[in-house]
C-alpha cells in the first residue's frame, strides 16, 4: 500500500505547527527557472512517500504580491512506493486521483480543483486551491470551540461531503487535520490525496478509518467509498462535540482493532448515550458507525438529522458530556 503524505494537505493548507518548521528545500529536479506546467514555484511545503507539494502562482503572475497562491502536487516514485507498486501503477494512481477530482463541483466547502497536467515536464502536476486557516485539529488542540461553532463546522463538513458524494467521489481521508476553517469561520474539506471513486484498503487514518478500509468485512458486505466517509464523519463529530477522540489508542494497529470490535456503539459512545439529553445525539452517531456500511445513513440524511438535533444541543456548554 502506498502511504499518503503525512501532515501535508494536497490543497496546501499548513498543519498547526507549520510556522515552527524549517522551510523545505526545493528539489534538484526542479528547473532553474522554478517553473513547471505554467506555474512558478514560490516555496516547498513538504514531501512524503507519494509526492511533494509546493506553493505556486501562475507564471504570468510571478512577482505580483496580490497574485492568487495555489498548491501544486507532483508524484514521487520513492523506494517506499516501489515496494508496493510498479512505477506505471503508481502514476496511474496519480492520474486516477486527478480524474476523480475533475468531477468535483466548485463548492464553498471544498478546496477548489484548478488543473491536472499529465504531460507536464519534468513531472505531471495536480494544482488545487491553497486554503489558509486553522484546522479542526488546531481548534481541538487549543480548545477554541463552543457548541455552536462545533455544530456549524460539522454542517459545513456534511455540505462538502454531499457535494463530493453527489459527484460519485469520496474523500477517503476525512479527519480533523483535513478540515480548514477559511477565515476562521467556514469549514473547507482539504487534502484530496486519497479521494476517488473506489474504496482502497488502508485509505484512511487510524482514528477515523471504517472497518472496511482495513479489510475487516472479508467480502461479507458491499461497501462504497462514500459510506467510509460517513463513518469517518461520525468519528469526527464525536471528537468535535465532546473534545475526546472516539478511538484513542497508542498505535494504529490498536485503533484498527477497536474499529473492528464494535458495531456502532463503542464504549465512549455508550457513555455519551447515558448522559441525560444526549441519547438522541448518540443514536445519530451510532447510525454513522455501523459495522455494515449498508446500515449507515447517507451524508444528506446525517445532515438533516443533525440539524434537527441542533436546537437542544446549542444550549449545552462545550464539551458535551463533560462531568
Amino acid at each position: 500500500m502506498v502511504q499518503r503524505l503525512p501532515d501535508l494537505r494536497v490543497d496546501g493548507s499548513a498543519p498547526p505547527t507549520a510556522s515552527l518548521r524549517v522551510a523545505e528545500p526545493l528539489p534538484a529536479w526542479l528547473p532553474a527557472g522554478r517553473t513547471i506546467g505554467g506555474f512558478y514555484v514560490q516555496r516547498a511545503l513538504g514531501s512524503g512517500a507519494v509526492g511533494s507539494v509546493f506553493v505556486v502562482t501562475r507564471v504570468e503572475d510571478r512577482g505580483d504580491p496580490s497574485a492568487e497562491q495555489l498548491a501544486l502536487k507532483v508524484p514521487e516514485y520513492s523506494a517506499n512506493a516501489a515496494r508496493a507498486v510498479s512505477e506505471a501503477e503508481f502514476l496511474k494512481m496519480f492520474r486516477d486521483e486527478a480524474s476523480a477530482l475533475i468531477a468535483l463541483p466548485q463548492h464553498p466547502n471544498l478546496a477548489r480543483f484548478v488543473t491536472f497536467d499529465a504531460g507536464s515536464k519534468p513531472k505531471p502536476i495536480l494544482v488545487m486551491e491553497y486554503v489558509e486557516g486553522v484546522t479542526l485539529e488546531g481548534l481541538l488542540e487549543t480548545r477554541q470551540l463552543d457548541t455552536v461553532r462545533a455544530l456549524k463546522v460539522l454542517d459545513d463538513v456534511l455540505r462538502g461531503l454531499e457535494a463530493m458524494h453527489a459527484a460519485g467521489v469520496a474523500h477517503l481521508d476525512l479527519k480533523p487535520s483535513n478540515v480548514v476553517l477559511r477565515s476562521g469561520h467556514e469549514g473547507v474539506l482539504v487534502d484530496f490525496g486519497l479521494a476517488g471513486r473506489h474504496l482502497r484498503p488502508g485509505c484512511a487514518t487510524g482514528a477515523y478509518g471504517a472497518p472496511e478500509v482495513w479489510g475487516a468485512l472479508d467480502g461479507r458486505h458491499t461497501a462504497s467509498p462514500t459510506q467510509a466517509d460517513v463513518y469517518a464523519f461520525g468519528c469526527i463529530a464525536f471528537e468535535l462535540l465532546t473534545g475526546r477522540t472516539l478511538f484513542d489508542a497508542d498505535s494504529e494497529l490498536a485503533q484498527v482493532a477497536m474499529h473492528v470490535a464494535h458495531d456502532g456503539f463503542p464504549p465512549p459512545l455508550k457513555t455519551l448515550a447515558g448522559v441525560p439529553g444526549l441519547q438522541p445525539l448518540a443514536e445519530l452517531l451510532f447510525s454513522t458507525l455501523r459495522r455494515n456500511p449498508g446500515d449507515r445513513l447517507t451524508a444528506p440524511a446525517v445532515r438533516k438529522e443533525l440539524s434537527r438535533l441542533a436546537g437542544p444541543l446549542v444550549r449545552r456548554p462545550w464539551p458535551l458530556g463533560a462531568a
